[in-house]
């Protein structure tokens, strides 16, 4: 019933080095793509896409889709979610429907929205928007 294997292991921020911070009391209004991780302690109104990690602190707001290799979740997240793994921690709130391969919620965290666990042979991330 519960898979107990070591080589599927659980993504976890530390495996991932955060290249771009953006920090409490700094809002953006409008999309944001990149290939590395991202921390935001701030707040964020539009899409969020990363190849690799993004970090939502427990200061920070969300207000848009995200998609990322690995999502983990302190502060708030309102918006559809799509990544491989998904963290979500005590004060975490994500209110939204998620698609990814493997969770772990703390106790106290609160996800509203259906959950999808798909097959790692589907595609996880969004396709890039081009303007």
């Amino acid at each position: 019933m519960f898979n107990t294997k070591k080589d599927k292991k659980l993504y976890r921020p530390d495996a991932f080095q955060i290249s771009t911070v953006i920090a409490e009391g700094i809002s953006i209004e409008g999309d944001l793509i990149g290939a590395e991780s991202l921390r935001i302690d701030g707040k964020i109104k539009g899409d969020i896409q990363m190849g690799k990690g993004v970090i939502i602190g427990e200061s920070a707001r969300v207000d848009g889709d995200v998609s990322c290799e690995t999502l983990v979740v302190y502060g708030h997240v309102v918006g559809n979610v799509r990544c491989h793994t998904l963290i979500l921690k005590s004060a975490g709130k994500l209110y939204g429907d998620v698609a990814m391969q493997q969770f772990t919620v703390d106790m106290g965290g609160q996800l509203m929205g259906s959950v999808e666990v798909v097959s790692s042979r589907e595609p996880i991330l969004l396709e890039t928007k081009v303007s």
